[in-house]
């Protein structure tokens, strides 16, 4: 850093400095004096601070939400991360440069000395009494999960903790014996399986709330802190209280605006109006305090210099400024852009050099980087910033991580409608632990009319469905032992029959007819596959294999491509089309608005650069003349990849060969466009891509009637969006935009009113002065509108305020704040598609779904407000659909009449039915599942493996899932991993759930007596057997087994008085045997 000041003592004001001198100052303070806070009215001017100072010196940022935002929605997970990163940091070196705003320095803390002692050190081999752990845990400020997913989560499962700290990228995996410390490992947080083992770990504090006094969990606020322990502030935590504002009196009346807000707040909420929900400003008692900005202060002289226009202006400026004797010195941060520069300019002057070797007379090129020139008075000082004319970008960075697990749309919670297959529709009222015969087993209880109750084996749990119907409506609880179930099944039933003759119908004339068998050109296609810049998922891996098999299928495809927006659907699509443009066929990708057609032609033009691929446009943003020219080329062959509007789809256009049509984001087409694709599909190969396909789509699909593919996994280090729903309101949403500004993003205001949107833009201008904003609408010009997109993707603009244009595939991964105002006029699809246009980057992004504060919601708009805030994981595209399966009702699969049916008997139940009756015409018919178990055997999870209820119903679950010994030892294995070791009866249950499956299609019935176990096989299965190898083979086996026969069918005892280890075991290799033995 260049040595500017030379400062004797600490000075109270000065003005005249520009952002970069003034950061010059503040490190020369630091240098001289010890550690600086520097506070600024706004978040936004709190990072550029800390930007600047980066450059030359480390720094510290303690940022804080708004007032309101923090009172009334959340406090943002991400400022709250980097504020205890900070903390964690000033407890090793208080002597630091910290960075803050208004609400971060007035912002409760406890004392340095607890903030020290909270830390917890675990290493392998301590005691430690894991209830006193878990507690301490609480006071830190993780939360209890049943599963870990992010950072500041814990999860108990009886010896086993799973904790996410703050200062660790992964979660850990704690295992005790007794109360002693087993095993410490690392976890994977969407698998949940273990990874390394490390043998300490170190925990810190995930709260800022840290009191001697225990503290009730409801009260741990920070504006509580006060009444539990002895508060100080950030400044506090410095070795030196020298304090740097960024001009006092503006600092002041924004204090004094707080204040009113507060007392507003107070009152609208019935608190005291004097409750202190931080600290005073004349609070601190500090040691040194400097206005940085102040008009009575000492006077400096500097300027900024300007951006410079091309190689021409530097070369002349620089000149001049030598003429004036002046100390040249240009910063950038690349040696080789420093010789390129050099070589372009031509100019004898310029040297390469350092901060310690400057040379008047010259252009002194340094390697390093300031974040904005400055001229001060013998001194030009140039940035990369005004040489290249381009934004200087840093973004404060946490350690706040999340899993990409998606939510499971199944999971049942007390109080759910259930549909029991054999009983009907009643609601779900949890697990009980019930001892049978000494024999202690979990049941499913399900509540029916009359309070009526069912206990439905754990084990047998296929035969319950989670209930939803068409526009969420409450269904009819039914009444145990009356017919009315079996009518509505029956009445299904018969729909189904009817419906799946026109499916199937519909499937073998698609299988009969011939399409064309692409080419397996490896070569070729690993060449086009190792250019893609970025590493691939193991879904997108999935997808393009089976898309790539459909593809050399003599059939036409005809494949659903579900996944999460961002997730790369698109690029799965370019290597398809590029599979096809490999044997000779023409490709059509298919986009509903201009924009979306636009920037696909885009990625496609750069993608396939450096491969022989023809490739043109077709949408209104093309000029006539170059439309006809290349209509003409299409009807020629003379162009591989068509990308478009539906304008594809007019009858002008005529392919020579067309081979592949994909179709982007097929919600948005209407019926008169889908019924032409409808045409294309039944000789050509289609592949539809969508984040939230249409319910009657997804139906189709799962019905097997379309293939599915699903792209789960989200690319590295890609967040949930934060989502809220709330009032509008101003003060939260100029916080917001401020938010978004510090982080150097940008920002999305959906507001769909045409007429006033230019007003509204205005409004928000006022509020943020400072804000480069511009307005969007789909009744632009065309240049108008492309031209207004252009400029706010290269960061021109800060906000784009506009209709919504934006809800459909704009790839624009430095938004992420989305502010939708009239968010209850939007459908649920609707409404995830224009989320979907935030947290495409790896930064948490925020998306606030506002409504007027004087309306009143439907209950509809009020469900789908809740179910797009309930579905803020990451890949909940697939279940947003099948959520809105529920609140649009599922209709006919086939055409578009409501079916009332499908209520009665609930849509989960109903797919199932229609699948099983499917795979029935198709003489795929599986035999019928048991509802009660073969075997009394032990089937509880007991609380010291799981104490809540979902993560019971998830190992049973698991556990339901074996159907052979492999599946057996992998579950054993996640099981042992995630819960710790197993008990018998948990391993006992395993193997009878096995032999269940094993023996359902051979054994009639088990019967368990006092001293034995009789195994009674069906008459068709004795007639078999050959029963003279059997009898040999089960005598090897044991002598503990006898032979009779009773009306035909063939009886195996077991005596169980003897045996070493429990007769199930002895019952697997029996039926094993048996199926040998069976001619």
């Amino acid at each position: 850093m260049l040595k500017l000041f030379d400062i004797k003592r600490f000075p109270s004001k000065i003005c005249g400095l520009n952002d970069e001198l003034k950061v010059n100052y503040i490190v020369s303070l630091y240098k001289k004096f010890g550690s600086v806070l520097v506070v600024t009215d706004t978040l936004y001017e709190a990072n550029n601070y800390m930007q600047g100072i980066s450059k030359h010196n480390e720094c510290l940022l303690f940022p804080m939400d708004d007032f309101l935002t923090s009172e009334a929605i959340a406090v943002s997970p991400e400022l709250k991360v980097t504020r205890l990163e900070t903390l964690n940091e000033l407890v090793k070196d208080n002597n630091r440069i910290v960075v803050t705003n208004m609400m971060g320095y007035l912002r409760y803390l406890p004392k340095m000395e607890l903030y020290k002692k909270s830390k917890v050190t675990i290493k392998l081999g301590d005691n430690i009494d894991i209830h006193k752990l878990v507690n301490k845990l609480y006071d830190l400020g993780y939360t209890r999960e049943s599963v870990v997913n992010k950072t500041g989560e814990i999860a108990v499962r009886g010896f086993v903790v799973d904790i996410f700290p703050i200062n660790y990228d992964r979660p850990i995996r704690i295992e005790f014996w007794g109360d002693t410390v087993d095993s410490i490992r690392y976890f994977n947080v969407d698998s949940q399986m273990s990874a390394e083992n490390v043998k300490e770990i170190l925990i810190f504090s995930y709260t800022e709330f840290l009191s001697e006094k225990q503290a009730p969990f409801e009260y741990r606020l920070q504006k509580n802190l006060k009444d539990y322990t002895s508060v100080v502030g950030i400044v506090d935590y410095l070795k030196e209280k020298n304090v740097v504002f960024d001009d006092y009196d503006r600092f002041n009346t924004s204090y004094y605006n707080l204040v009113n807000e507060m007392m507003e707040y107070s009152i609208s909420n019935d608190i005291s109006a004097s409750f202190k929900y931080m600290n005073d400003l004349d609070s601190y008692k500090l040691d040194k305090v400097l206005d940085i900005n102040s008009p009575y202060g000492t006077k400096y002289a500097s300027s900024n210099v300007v951006p410079f226009n091309g190689l021409d202006d530097i070369n002349k400026r620089l000149n001049e400024y030598l003429k004036q004797n002046k100390l040249v010195i240009v910063y950038i941060n690349s040696v080789s852009k420093i010789n390129k520069l050099m070589d372009d300019l031509e100019n004898e002057c310029s040297i390469l050099t350092d901060e310690d070797h400057l040379q008047n007379g010259k252009i002194n090129f340094i390697n390093g980087s300031i974040k904005s020139g400055f001229i001060y008075k013998e001194y030009v000082v140039i940035s990369e910033s005004e040489i290249f004319n381009i934004k200087n970008g840093y973004q404060y960075k946490t350690n706040f991580k999340m899993g990409s697990k998606i939510k499971d749309i199944d999971k049942l919670n007390v109080g759910d409608y259930v549909v029991h297959s054999s009983y009907g529709v009643g609601t779900y009222m949890g697990i009980k632990t019930i001892l049978k015969n000494g024999i202690k087993k979990d049941y499913i209880q399900i509540n029916y009319q009359d309070d009526d109750k069912l206990y439905v084996p754990a084990s047998k749990m296929e035969f319950i469905t989670k209930y939803s119907s068409g526009d969420g409506i409450k269904p009819k609880i039914n009444k145990l032992g009356s017919n009315e179930w079996n009518k509505a099944k029956a009445k299904a039933r018969k729909h189904i029959e009817e419906m799946t003759k026109e499916l199937l119908e519909l499937y073998a004339k698609r299988e009969n007819s011939v399409g064309f068998s692409f080419l397996d050109n490896k070569e070729l296609q690993e060449e086009f596959d190792n250019d893609f810049a970025y590493t691939e998922t193991s879904d997108q891996e999935k997808v393009e294999k089976e898309i790539s098999a459909d593809m050399e299928n003599k059939h036409p495809m005809d494949r659903l491509l579900c996944g999460d927006v961002g997730y790369g659907k698109t690029e799965v699509a370019f290597r398809a089309m590029f599979k096809a443009v490999c044997s000779s066929k023409q490709v059509a990708l298919l986009c509903p608005t201009t924009i979306l057609s636009s920037q696909h032609y885009k990625n496609a033009v750069e993608r396939f650069k450096n491969f022989d691929v023809k490739i043109c446009l077709i949408n209104r943003f093309v000029s006539k003349n170059i439309m006809n020219a290349n209509i003409e080329k299409i009807r020629k062959g003379e162009i591989d990849i068509v990308i478009g509007t539906h304008r594809i789809l007019s009858d002008d256009i005529v392919f020579k060969d067309l081979g592949l049509l994909v179709i982007d984001e097929e919600q948005r087409f209407g019926v008169r466009h889908k019924e032409k694709i409808k045409s294309y599909k039944n000789n050509i190969d289609v592949l539809t891509l969508s984040a939230t396909p249409i319910p009657r789509t997804l139906q189709m699909s799962m019905t097997g009637l379309r293939s599915l593919s699903l792209i789960e996994t989200p690319p590295v280090n890609r967040y949930p969006v934060q989502t809220y729903v709330l009032k509008e309101n101003k003060a939260i949403i100029k916080d917001a935009i401020y938010k978004e500004l510090s982080r150097g993003g940008q920002i999305f205001i959906l507001y769909n009113y045409v007429d006033s949107i230019e007003e509204k833009m205005n409004e928000i201008k006022k509020m943020i002065p400072d804000l480069k904003i511009v307005f969007a609408h789909g009744q632009m010009s065309k240049i108008e509108l492309e031209d207004v997109m252009q400029k706010f993707i290269n960061k021109e603009y800060d906000c784009l305020i506009c209709t919504t244009i934006i809800e459909t595939g704009i790839d624009i991964p430095n938004v992420n704040t989305l502010i939708i105002m009239d968010s209850d006029r939007f459908g649920l699809s609707q409404l995830y598609q224009i989320r979907g246009r935030v947290g495409r980057s790896n930064k948490v992004a925020y998306c606030y779904l506002m409504y007027k504060p004087e309306k009143n919601l439907s209950e509809t708009a009020v469900k789908r407000l809740k179910a797009i805030k309930e579905f803020t994981e990451l890949g909940s595209g697939f279940s947003i659909a099948m959520r809105d399966l529920s609140l649009r009702g599922a209709g006919s699969i086939l055409g578009s009449e409501q079916a009332g049916f499908v209520d009665d008997v609930g849509i989960e139940l109903f797919m199932k039915m229609l699948n099983e009756e499917i795979d029935r015409l198709n003489g795929k018919e599986k035999p019928e599942v048991k509802e009660m178990p073969l075997v009394d055997a032990p089937s509880s999870i007991g609380d010291d493996l799981a104490i809540e209820p979902d993560l019971k119903l998830l190992i049973h679950k698991k556990i339901n899932s074996i159907d052979s010994i492999d599946s057996l030892e992998n579950v054993k294995k996640e099981l042992t991993d995630r819960f710790g070791k197993l008990d018998d009866d948990v391993i006992i249950y395993m193997y009878s759930e096995l032999f269940e499956k094993m023996a359902d299609d051979i054994v009639n019935r088990i019967k368990v007596n006092k001293n034995s176990v009789d195994v009674i096989f069906d008459k068709s299965i004795t007639d078999k057997i050959d029963g003279k190898e059997l009898f040999m083979e089960v005598n090897k086996l044991s002598r503990m087994f006898r032979f009779s026969m009773k009306d035909n069918a063939l009886i195996i005892t077991l005596d169980t008085v003897k045996l070493d280890k429990h007769y199930i075991y002895y019952l697997i290799d029996l039926v094993n045997l048996v199926k040998k033995s069976i001619k």
